[in-house]
C-alpha cells in the first residue's frame, strides 16, 4: 500500500509540473502576438515595390524590435579606391554571411540608435556577422564592412527604421502595435523572416518569427523559370528575339531614311 501512494504521489507530482510548464508556456506565447498583411507578395511585370503592414499587441509598457531577414549568401563587392585624381574600382571583396535583404524598424528610437544594452539586431549586428576576403588589411575590415552597407542602403536593400513602430493604448496589460515596412521593387523571390522581439527593462523577453513570401508571377515568373530551369530554351529565345529586334529596328531605320 505504501509503495502505491508514493506512485500516486510521484504521478501527481510530475502533473502539476507539467501543468505549470504548459501555463507558463501559453503565457509566453501570449505575450507576444502578430500580423502581416499581406504575407504572400506576388511580383508581377510592373511591380514597383510593395508596403507590408504589421499589427499585433504586446505587453503594455514593453517596447519591440522588427526585423525582416533575407537568406544569407555570398556576394562580391566591388573594392573603390583612388588612382591618380580619380576613385575607380581596384578590386574584388568576398562578402560572406550578409542577408539579402534587411530591414529593421523599432518603437524606441534608442533601441536603434543608442541602445543601453548589447543586441543581436540593427546594423552593427550585421558587421558583427559578415566576413570580408580578399586584398584587405585587417584594419581595413571596418571601413569596408561600413561601404558595404552603405551601399546595399542606395540599392533600398538595407534599411534602418528608429521609432517607425508605433504603439498605443493599453487595455487589459496589453498595447497596440502597427508599423509599415517597404520591400523594395529590386526584392528578390523567396521566403524572408519576419521577427518581432519584445522588450522590457533592457531584456528581450519575447520573440516571435513569420514568413513572408514573395513569389513571381507572369510573365517575370516565365523567364524566371526558363533561366533557371531551362537554360537552353531561354537561350536560344534570347538569340531569336535579338534577331527579330535587329531586323525590325533595321526595317524601321531605313523605311525613315527613305522619306
Amino acid at each position: 500500500m505504501a509503495v502505491r501512494k508514493t506512485a500516486f504521489w510521484k504521478v501527481l507530482g510530475l502533473a502539476v509540473v507539467l501543468g505549470m510548464l504548459g501555463s507558463g508556456q501559453e503565457a509566453g506565447a501570449a505575450g507576444l502576438e502578430f500580423q502581416l498583411v499581406p504575407h504572400i507578395l506576388e511580383i508581377g511585370a510592373f511591380f514597383q515595390g510593395a508596403d507590408i503592414t504589421i499589427t499585433g499587441s504586446i505587453p503594455a509598457g514593453s517596447e519591440a524590435v522588427l526585423e525582416v531577414l533575407g537568406r544569407t549568401g555570398n556576394e562580391t563587392f566591388m573594392r573603390k579606391g583612388r588612382r591618380g585624381l580619380l576613385w575607380m574600382n581596384v578590386g574584388e571583396l568576398d562578402v560572406k554571411g550578409a542577408p539579402s535583404l534587411y530591414l529593421v524598424m523599432s518603437t524606441s528610437p534608442g533601441l536603434l540608435a543608442n541602445p543601453d544594452m548589447e543586441v543581436p539586431w540593427g546594423f552593427p549586428a550585421i558587421k558583427s556577422h559578415i566576413t570580408l576576403d580578399g586584398d584587405l588589411k585587417p584594419d581595413e575590415q571596418a571601413e569596408f564592412k561600413g561601404q558595404f552597407l552603405d551601399l546595399k542602403e542606395s540599392e533600398g536593400l538595407y534599411r534602418a527604421l528608429p521609432g517607425a513602430l508605433k504603439v498605443s493604448g493599453a487595455e487589459a496589460g496589453r498595447a497596440s502595435l502597427r508599423g509599415t515596412f517597404h520591400l523594395p521593387a529590386n526584392v528578390k523571390p523567396g521566403t524572408y523572416q519576419v521577427c518581432l522581439s519584445v522588450v522590457s527593462q533592457a531584456q528581450v523577453i519575447d520573440k516571435q518569427c513569420k514568413n513572408l513570401t514573395v513569389e513571381m508571377v507572369g510573365f517575370p515568373s516565365l523567364l524566371w523559370t526558363l533561366a533557371y530551369e531551362h537554360g537552353l530554351i531561354y537561350g536560344i529565345l534570347a538569340v531569336v528575339i535579338a534577331i527579330f529586334t535587329g531586323f525590325s529596328m533595321g526595317y524601321l531605320f531605313k523605311g525613315g531614311g527613305g522619306h
